[in-house]
This record gives C-alpha cells, structure tokens and sequence, in this order.
C-alpha cells in the first residue's frame, strides 16, 4: 500500500493533526502530476495495490482529478481521505475515479464541529455526505475518537445508520500532543463491533489498549508493505509521521525499492526510540496477518465484519 501526500495545505485546523501547525510543513509544494504518473507506474510495477491519497487537504491540489483519473487507469484501488469542505464543487470531477471516499466526521453537532476541525463546515460535510451517496459513491464516515469526543460515539453511529453509510471507528493515536484513548474508551468502542454499518478493527484496539509498538519485536511494515511518498517527490525516512529524513525520488522509484539502499533505509523501522509504543494505525494494520495468534483471529473477524458492512450498502 502507498500513503501518498499530495499536498501539506489544508483548510481545517482540527485539534489532533500537526500538520496545519507544524513549521515542517509550512511552503511545502504540492504533489505534480508528472511526478506522480512516474511514481504510480513504478508503484505498479513494484506490485502496490491501494493507493490512499491523502494530505493536508487533498482536494486543494488542483491536478488531483488528473492523478485520480490515470491513478485508476492503472487498476489501483483508490482511497481519498477528505474534510469534504471543497468536495460539493468537485464532485462532479471524482465521482468516477475514486473507489472509496473518507469524509472525517467526528460530531454531529454544528458548533461541536467548528470546535474540533477550527472551520464552520458542518453543513459541507453533509452536503457532500448527500451527494456522494447521491452518485453511489462508495463512502466511509471516519471518525477519529478521542478521550473528549468518545461520548458522541453512539450520536454518530446513529447518524451513520440513518444514511445507510459505513462508519470506522478507530482511535485516536498518540501522535505530537495528542493524548492515548484510556483503556475504558477503548472498551466502549468495542461494545459496537456488531452494530450495522459499523466497522471496528478489533486486533487494531488490542494493539492500542496492550501499549503499542515493542521495539524488541516491531510490528511495523513501513519500507516492506508500506510506502509514504510526501507532496516534493519524496521517501520519508522511516515513516511520514517520524521521518528524520528524505530521500528525493527523481524518478528513481523502482529501482530504488530494488536497490540494497532500500533495506538499508527501512531496516531499522519500529526500532528507533520514537517507535516506541507507536500506535499509529497505517503501519501496522497488515502486520495482523503474519502468524495464526489472536491478532491474526481478530483481523479476519474484522475483515469478515467489513465485508457484511459493505454488502449492507450496496
């Protein structure tokens, strides 16, 4: 799977990112379509499947269309994780492009909203709920739970199951000043494993509640299953979330994933003093299938779950 940051910009503020806050990110250039289409095909010949597109703010980026449009000439199965704040007036742009849509969606209250994500967007979001559901758009509610907005969890689900739309569940990882979900959240969250049109990854929750990433034994697949590119064509050395340095990829993709450079770089990944008690769920999330222990029991449970939510929506 490919992370791919198409740009640092965004246009919410929300409490629990860095990004919109974060010197690093400041005047940063947005991912171009020329390097992008070179990169995709070199993703498609080192054998990635899914593509999520992500950011900052995605939609922001005015070639997105074009990336998501050669994207999906190329068979990948494509994911944009979105504010869904400029997605009414580009709707029309993606709605055959993209194989399943993230909106962020964390409260259902309007001032609750303005809040948490530092913009007036409720009525964007559903908006763009409407009409993504409108053209049959395979949508995914993400909500991120935190120790302070775990009390909207059963507001949220009810809202999801009002629009027949799939919620995900997963919490909130411990990430800058963010503080961990408490044991007790975790648990709540649990409790709506079977609900319809919820999806919870349960191994994922284990994970999280047991303390995280052990740097004897690292779970992280970044370097191995996962690749992060940043929006200025670049590698981020270990990880997108910790990087202590970036490769430029000019070009290069393939034949740097098949160099000896590549193990080298990635070879200590879940190991660094950072790594410890990770928690940030794009990294491990494959690392649940490698042997038959209650990780890999509760990932096919989960996946199991998935596809009956899916099925519910079609």
């Amino acid at each position: 799977m490919c992370n791919y940051w198409v740009t640092y910009r965004c246009n919410s503020k929300c409490e629990y990112c860095n990004i919109w806050r974060d010197i690093k990110f400041k005047n940063t250039p947005d991912a171009n379509l020329t390097d992008v289409k070179k990169n995709l095909d070199d993703l498609k010949k080192i054998g990635i499947k899914f593509v999520d597109f992500t950011g900052g703010e995605p939609l922001l980026n005015d070639e997105l269309p074009m990336i998501l449009e050669y994207a999906k000439r190329l068979g990948f199965f494509i994911k944009l994780s979105t504010n869904g704040f400029l997605y009414p007036e580009k709707a029309k742009l993606l709605k055959d492009k993209i194989n399943r849509i993230y909106f962020s969606f964390d409260t259902t209250s309007k001032d609750e909203y303005k809040r948490i994500r530092g913009i007036d967007g409720f009525d964007k979001i559903i908006e763009s709920i409407n009409i993504a559901k409108s053209y049959n758009q395979d949508i995914c509610l993400l909500y991120t739970a935190t120790n302070e907005n775990i009390k909207n969890i059963s507001s949220l689900i009810k809202f999801a199951q009002e629009k027949k739309t799939i919620i995900y569940i997963h919490p909130c990882f411990s990430y800058f000043n963010n503080e961990p979900l408490k044991k007790e959240n975790i648990d709540i969250i649990k409790k709506y494993f079977w609900q319809p049109y919820v999806i919870i990854n349960l191994p994922q929750l284990d994970f999280y509640k047991k303390g995280g990433n052990n740097l004897m034994k690292p779970r992280c697949k970044v370097g191995s299953s996962i690749i992060d590119i940043s929006p200025d064509n670049c590698l981020t050395i270990p990880c997108f979330h910790h990087y202590i340095k970036k490769i430029k990829i000019n070009n290069k993709l393939f034949s740097i994933f098949n160099s000896k450079k590549w193990n080298e770089l990635f070879s200590n990944a879940g190991k660094y003093k950072f790594c410890k008690n990770c928690t940030i769920d794009c990294y491990f999330g494959l690392s649940y299938y490698n042997k038959i222990n209650r990780y890999f029991i509760k990932q096919n449970l989960t996946t199991i779950k998935n596809l009956i939510e899916i099925h519910r929506t079609k």
